[in-house]
């Protein structure tokens, strides 16, 4: 019979032998780096049949942020796996408490660029109707802007017509210059914001011009996104006829004098965005 200590010494022989006989039985994970699983932006390697993975630079989806992804410059528009989402609200302070903005939040152009913008389905044109009443002069205009107003993308247009005119105008009559106002809900102070000269000339009732005034002094919302008012106002010209008594043949004689002036319309409801 064996003694313990012969008993021990062959269990441990059997032991390494299965370990032994399991490991060199042990399937290999590979024979080449083609036969282990692809990764996104990993290169597989395969060493002493086991697959290994190098990360690759530059690439979408290694969790890294590359200044370059898949040869596109790296942001959250170009691959967001590495980057996050584009997505988000502007902030607006009031007061001192912090809100998020109602139309301006963050989309990717067209340009693969992450930016503060509105989105089109936001955006409700809108008309406004003014009417210049002299009394030598009658005409209407329509104001036609967006709701939001983006500050870097959008004019404000108007559509004037001449309705009617006095028998003591002599035409033409002319627009010069637009001036555009705004004030916003926390200033309540109006700042000159868009200024044109125009040369929109009325020789005949009916006659009618459109003018686009982008928002051209610079100004700078305090908020990026803003409400408020703005009105226009807008300059003419004309001539008027003065009866100077009577010709020869009993008609009635005028001289012609120049009358100048200016229009200032309601103020209308506003609403600012900076986008970029």
């Amino acid at each position: 019979m064996m003694n313990r200590k012969n008993t021990r010494i062959l269990l441990l022989i059997l032991i390494i032998a299965s370990i032994l006989l399991i490991s060199a039985c042990a399937k290999k994970e590979c024979k080449t780096s083609a036969d282990c699983g692809a990764k996104t932006c990993f290169t597989p390697k395969c060493g002493d049949g086991k697959c290994s993975y190098v990360i690759q630079k530059n690439c979408c989806g290694n969790r890294l942020k590359d200044s370059i992804e898949n040869e596109k410059p790296g942001n959250q528009c170009t691959c967001p796996e590495d980057h996050g989402k584009c997505e988000g609200t502007a902030k607006i302070k009031i007061g001192s408490r912090t809100e998020d903005a109602r139309y301006l939040k963050l989309f990717c152009t067209q340009d693969q660029e992450c930016k503060l913008s509105v989105d089109p389905k936001d955006v409700q044109p809108q008309n406004f109707l003014d009417a210049i009443s002299i009394g030598y002069f009658k005409a209407s205009i329509v104001t036609s802007l967006n709701k939001p107003f983006d500050l870097n993308e959008d004019s404000i247009t108007l559509k004037a017509t001449l309705d009617d005119a006095s028998k003591d105008v002599s035409f033409p009559i002319q627009f010069s210059k637009i001036k555009i106002l705004y004030a916003s809900e926390t200033s309540r102070q109006e700042q000159l914001i868009a200024e044109k000269q125009i040369d929109a000339s009325f020789s005949n009732i009916g006659d009618e011009t459109t003018i686009a005034v982008p928002l051209n002094l610079n100004y700078r919302p305090q908020q990026p996104e803003e409400s408020g008012s703005i009105r226009f106002t807008i300059d003419y010209t004309f001539l008027k006829k003065i009866a100077q008594g009577k010709n020869e043949d009993g008609t009635t004689k005028y001289s012609e004098e120049i009358s100048r002036g200016s229009y200032s319309s309601p103020s209308k409801a506003f609403v600012l965005v900076k986008s970029g």
